[in-house]
């Protein structure tokens, strides 16, 4: 497990330095795999902040079934989705039964379309709830990815 900590930082290092949850994620997840960066950091945005402020879906766990696509997606319409459906139905079970909800505004408590609320919430977020989100869930792929 040590091997990943460093995979962790760096998606936690992303997120507290400008990207959203899903981005940094996804941007780490690139670095580890060797995937050209510019494609998939365009896709993972609008999912940062539960799905564009919405209080949806997590960002985090949105850049778990985008990297598992990025890593064993399909390349033809007859080959198996189960490369890619299995590891991420595995890690929406694991977030689902640790945080039990999929969703953004369940988890922060915070309304992401409110700007004062956003900005008086950031670091508690980064630090408290977020940011170990990003880390735990970096963790959770690799362990589903990474075999």
């Amino acid at each position: 497990m040590d091997k990943w900590v460093e995979i962790q930082d760096n998606a936690e290092n992303y997120f507290n330095g400008g990207y959203n949850c899903c981005e940094a994620v996804v941007l780490a997840l690139c670095d580890h795999f060797g995937i050209d960066k510019e494609l998939p950091l365009k896709i993972a945005t609008p999912f940062g902040s539960g799905m564009s402020r919405n209080g949806s879906n997590c960002g985090v766990l949105s850049a778990a079934f985008i990297a598992a696509g990025m890593k064993n997606g399909r390349e033809k319409s007859d080959d198996s989705r189960d490369p890619s459906y299995l590891p991420a139905d595995a890690i929406y079970n694991k977030f689902k039964e640790k945080y039990q909800t999929t969703q953004c505004w369940d988890i922060t408590g915070v309304n992401l379309r409110d700007p004062d609320e956003a900005a008086n919430n950031k670091e508690r977020m980064h630090k408290e709830i977020c940011g170990p989100i990003v880390r735990q869930v970096t963790q959770w792929i690799l362990e589903e990815l990474d075999k």
